[in-house]
Formats: C-alpha cells, structure tokens, sequence
C-alpha cells in the first residue's frame, strides 16, 4: 500500500499555508507519525521553515527521527515551462512525459519508502502552475487552507480541479500502462485561519465557506444557513496566534515547541499550548477525515 500523501493548497497567496504544513509536520512527529514533509513552492517557505535554505532540494533532510524534508528552492521553476510543455505531448501517449510529469509523485514515493514515512504532507505554492499540478497528480487528498478573505477563490479552485482531473483521465487513457497513480486529486476539507479580522467580517464570509466549499468543489448543493462550527467539511478552526510566529521563525520552531528560553513567557506560553491543543486536534481530525491506518503515541 503506497504512503498516503495530502496536499495543501490555495491558489491564492497569504492563507498561512506554509506555517500550517510546518505546524502540523511537528505535530504529527511529536505524535510519533513519522513524516515526510515536500515543500513543492519554488519560494521554499517551508524549507525556511525548517531552517534549511541552501539544501539541494533533490535531497531529503533529516529534521529528527519521525520527520524528514525534501526541501525546495528557486529551481523548481526552471521545470515550470517543461511541465507545460510536457502536459501536452502527454497527450499523444507518449510514456517519457508522462514520467515526467509524475516525477513529484515517484520521488515522494520513493522517499517515503526508504524513510519509512507513514504519511506526506506536501506544500503547495500560491498560484495555479505546472508545477502544482504535477504535484497534484500524486496526491490522495486536498486540504484547503482558507482565510474570510479567500472563500470567494473556492469557485476558481473548483473549477481548476476538475480541469486538471479530466486532463490526467485524458492522458492515462491515452496510455494505459502509463505507471502513473490512480489519483481524484480528492478534496478533504477546509481549514479557517483567523487573521485577527474585525469580527463581523470574519463571520461574514466564512459563513459561507461550507455553501462555497460544497458547490465548487464537491459539485453538491449548498446547505444553505449551515454553520462551518457544524460542518463536517471544518477540519479546525486555527486562531492566528500572531504574537508567536516571530518568536517562532527565530528559533526554527513550531509554535508549540516554544519554551521561556525562547521569550515564550506568560501570556505567550499559554498560548503556545494553545496552539498545541489547536494543532493535535487538527492532525487527529485529519487521520479520521481520511480514515487513514494511523495510530498515535497519545
């Protein structure tokens, strides 16, 4: 059975979508999940995260024992026009573009494999390219990340998803042997991040995230009235915790690593259980959500 692998992924940019992989690839860890985190954004956020810039991102780096990086960096974005390239001549069949539009999958694949990762977390940069796509293909499930702000993008992602679906059928009928995954690039759910937005706002518009979330995505009706704190499709709601992320990036930490040494004092440090408390349950809804064969140290 090949490691499960979810991608996390909003078109539009500033959703905290790298802090949250980051976040929840400790989490797990410290949950005794081992991990494979893949930082697919040729910005390399996450390997920044990590502490990692400069790291060849065809290498895996080992973080601890439960959690290991495949970093990335600006090259990615040299593959970008052969990607595009390639995602047409993989129409006509032919199987050396079709390998190399996987190749994202297979490296994760086999990483996983010689790390004895239980489960993937990809992060996904901002932005509908060739690259995100291919990094698509060898994903199980979607998790949306969204901000108030950015509910409204659920109609383009929809519809952007379903494109890239039908084209990857296109192509593997185009050749049946092609050693691609059988993949429904299968949304999840959603996540809302609150970015400290005036109150009335925030549920203004994220009221309408389980409507949204329903009707472009899952191509079902909307339940209209239908809360998002009673939606199955809520994975968490993560508050933004905006007094620890400096702290946070200056230690190389996750939020909730964070100790006094490190300026977490008072109000900061019940905070950083806080976001514990946030992070454990999200990762716990995650699993069920997926109903994946993990098992967890606590």
């Amino acid at each position: 059975m090949s490691v499960p692998v979810i991608a996390f992924f909003n078109p539009k940019g500033r959703e905290g979508t790298t802090s949250l992989v980051y976040n929840l690839a400790w989490m797990f860890s410290d949950l005794g999940v081992k991990v494979l985190a893949v930082d697919l954004d040729p910005q390399a956020g996450l390997t920044t995260a990590f502490g990692m810039a400069g790291s060849p991102s065809s290498l895996a780096q080992t973080i601890n024992d439960g959690l290991v990086l495949l970093p990335g960096d600006l090259e990615l974005a040299v593959t970008e026009e052969e990607l595009a390239v390639q995602w047409q001549i993989a129409l006509t069949g032919n199987q050396q573009a079709l390998r190399t539009l996987s190749e994202p999958w297979r490296t994760m694949t086999m990483l996983a494999s010689v790390h004895d990762a239980q489960l993937v977390l990809v992060d996904l940069g901002p932005n509908f390219s060739a690259i995100n796509r291919s990094g698509l293909i060898g994903a199980d499930h979607i998790v949306v990340p969204l901000t108030a702000h950015s509910v409204s993008s659920l109609k383009l992602l929809g519809s952007t998803l379903e494109k890239w679906r039908k084209g990857l059928r296109q192509r593997l009928d185009c050749s049946p042997a092609a050693a691609l995954p059988e993949r429904k690039l299968a949304p999840l759910g959603y996540i809302i991040q609150h970015r400290g937005i005036v109150k009335r706002d925030y549920q203004y518009y994220t009221n309408r995230a389980p409507d949204y979330y329903r009707k472009f995505l899952l191509d079902e009706l909307p339940l209209s009235g239908f809360s998002i704190l009673d939606d199955p499709y809520n994975l968490a709601v993560i508050r933004a915790y905006r007094s620890l992320l400096p702290m946070a990036q200056e230690a190389h930490k996750p939020l909730f690593h964070l100790k006094p040494a490190d300026g977490a004092l008072g109000a900061f440090l019940q905070s950083a259980e806080d976001a514990r408390r946030d992070f454990e349950a999200l990762a716990k809804a995650i699993v069920a959500k997926a109903n994946l064969p993990i098992t967890f140290d606590r």
